[in-house]
């Protein structure tokens, strides 16, 4: 028997925060506003928040501790000094995912949900699977704004008694939102990087997702086959080892339910035009 449950805005606007930039708050401007069934999805740059370079390589090597101290399927969340003049909640995730390598099984999970763009075996010719997850890639924070506010004091409090630049702490990965997401990840032989995802709102949810991103980030719209999609590429983007992430993303809808597909990479090596082929063959 299906369960309604109430989400918290607050919930739901922290999750899309940490999702693109963990940046808030700033002079904003519109990108884009789509709605389709029960999604309302919107972009808006930040104005004011874009890192130094030595504020990127603290956060490079806060990350690289971090993520050398957790395990296969474990989350943390980590406060980074250098975060704490541009933005008002200076934590962000990190996630050491567990992948079911099984390509067929996860075909199988991906098919009880209705999902009909299935992973393929490769992406470009040269990226194989490598494993799916049902999770974001980059790790969310989940809770009210003053629970994270609160996490974030604590967190930062720890750093100024350690005299260290960051603090972390692990924590519950499992997921209660509102907001489905299936991620295929994809490799080639120098272990560069494509993400596939499919993201779903629960059916007896309708949301609005508002993702923020820094001034310096590119954006494009472009003709997908029919479909409008959107191209973003930002190189600062605190959740990666390349600190730099690109994707194209596209909605469609099916009897009220909103679907958002995305193709992304974090590889300095990849292109526009390589993303747009990716997304094609899907």
């Amino acid at each position: 028997m299906r369960r309604n449950r109430k989400w918290s805005k607050a919930a739901l606007v922290v999750l899309i925060i940490t999702v693109l930039s963990g940046f808030a708050f700033a002079g904003r401007t519109l990108l884009f506003e789509e709605t389709k069934g029960n999604l309302t999805i919107s972009a808006e740059t930040l104005q004011g928040v874009d890192l130094s370079e030595t504020q990127l390589e603290s956060i490079r090597k806060a990350r690289e501790v971090v993520n050398n101290q957790l395990n296969v399927g474990e989350s943390a969340v980590v406060y980074l000094s250098a975060l704490d003049n541009v933005s008002s909640l200076p934590i962000i995730p990190m996630i050491q995912p567990d992948l079911n390598n099984d390509l067929n099984s996860w075909r199988t999970e991906l098919l009880e949900h209705h999902f009909n763009v299935l992973p393929p075996d490769t992406l470009l010719g040269s990226y194989t699977f490598a494993g799916g997850m049902k999770k974001y890639p980059f790790g969310t924070l989940e809770g009210s704004e003053s629970d994270m506010k609160a996490l974030a004091q604590e967190l930062k409090a720890g750093s100024e008694s350690s005299g260290k630049e960051y603090s972390w702490k692990k924590i519950d990965s499992t997921s209660s939102l509102p907001l489905m997401t299936f991620t295929s990840v994809y490799r080639n032989k120098n272990q560069d990087t494509l993400y596939y995802l499919i993201q779903q709102i629960a059916p007896d949810s309708k949301i609005r997702l508002n993702m923020l991103t820094p001034s310096s980030t590119t954006f494009e719209e472009l003709d997908l086959n029919g479909h409008t999609a959107r191209y973003f590429k930002n190189n600062s983007f605190v959740f990666t080892d390349s600190q730099a992430y690109q994707e194209i993303s596209w909605m469609t809808e099916e009897e009220g339910q909103a679907t958002v597909y995305t193709i992304g990479s974090d590889s300095l090596e990849m292109t526009k035009e390589q993303l747009i082929e990716a997304a094609n063959q899907l």
